[in-house]
């Protein structure tokens, strides 16, 4: 099977999963993709900065060239990922959105209760008593920001580069995880998480956790995410980044990727996006997001799902090679 085969058939799977998303629900799909497309244009601006980095460290001798020539070859395929990654979490969040239409909140008390058994507690709470003043804010940045940024900068390096089995590989993954983990799973486990189990499950259990995010150096902006996502889940309103899931992590589905993604490419990045992953499951429990367990669940499935298709990928050119070398003979 040739790469553009491949590719080919991930678009079809892109849309086929868009076509879903806009049998659930039409009007929402359409703001999505609106947003979403708008939204995509910042990639080539993250791409600008990772870019250069990667130059300069991959191609020392020559990073300029190396720029170049991956801007004259690359650029229409960058293109045509903007495209599909906009379609794509368009139709991601209009199913998102959907969830508890479909399942009810239901796996808090389950999740929480297997959280607390195999820490010994809740493990929020561990994280506030382990993170200290000084770092709640540049752990609350690299939860947000640096996520977005990371993930819109990796997204058009891999669309750029010239390695075709390395871009298969990397987008595969990618759409096989926001199915699987982000809608499939987010299904099957449907789930608030801890930030708002007062406000669907039981408000005692968390408070101590809710009184330690409140007065944390992040608290405001928390209070504000928080809300901004209960609201739209009360008057029924889409937007980009909306809907309300915890099990599993797409956050950490996403630095998973990117880690498996670098280590491939090279030692040290890969050894620093691993550490990044740590402190995003960390982020994930101290901001009251996730239970742990969201995190190890998209971990495992993630580098699973990139072993899995780097195994068909390494299969496949053999395998074409000895049909070929058959027919020959």
């Amino acid at each position: 099977m040739t790469y553009q085969i491949k590719m080919r058939i991930l678009a079809l799977a892109v849309l086929t999963y868009a076509a879903i998303a806009l049998a659930v629900s039409p009007e929402v799909f359409f703001d999505m993709i609106r947003s979403y497309f708008s939204q995509a244009m910042v990639i080539p601006v993250f791409g600008s900065f990772a870019l250069p980095i990667v130059a300069l460290v991959t191609h020392p001798r020559a990073p300029l060239a190396f720029l170049l020539d991956i801007l004259r070859n690359g650029g229409i395929r960058l293109l045509l990922v903007l495209c599909g990654f906009s379609i794509g979490m368009a139709a991601f969040t209009t199913l998102k959105l959907s969830i508890p239409d479909i399942v009810p909140f239901y796996a808090d008390q389950f999740l929480a209760d297997a959280d607390a058994w195999l820490h010994g507690g809740n493990p929020g709470d561990y994280a506030h008593a382990l993170v200290p003043d000084w770092a709640e804010y540049p752990l609350g940045y690299l939860y947000g920001p640096v996520w977005f940024m990371q993930w819109f900068a990796l997204l058009a390096f891999v669309a750029l580069q010239e390695n075709a089995q390395l871009r298969a590989r990397y987008f595969w993954s990618m759409a096989l995880s926001v199915c699987l983990i982000g809608t499939v799973a987010a299904t099957a486990f449907s789930s608030v998480g801890p930030i708002f189990y007062a406000d669907f499950v039981d408000p005692v259990r968390f408070e101590n956790l809710m009184a330690s995010i409140k007065a944390s150096a992040i608290g405001d902006h928390m209070a504000q995410a928080s809300g901004y996502l209960l609201a739209n889940f009360n008057n029924y309103d889409g937007g980009a980044g909306t809907g309300i899931s915890a099990m599993p992590s797409m956050h950490l589905a996403v630095v998973t990727l990117n880690a498996c993604m670098l280590a491939s490419l090279n030692r040290i990045f890969g050894l620093i996006a691993w550490v990044y992953v740590a402190l995003i499951e960390l982020g994930s429990v101290f901001l009251g997001w996730h239970y742990a367990l969201d995190g190890y669940f998209s971990i495992a499935v993630v580098s699973l799902i990139w072993w899995a298709i780097g195994r068909v990928s390494a299969y496949a050119p053999r395998h074409v090679s000895s049909q070929a070398e058959a027919s020959a003979a």
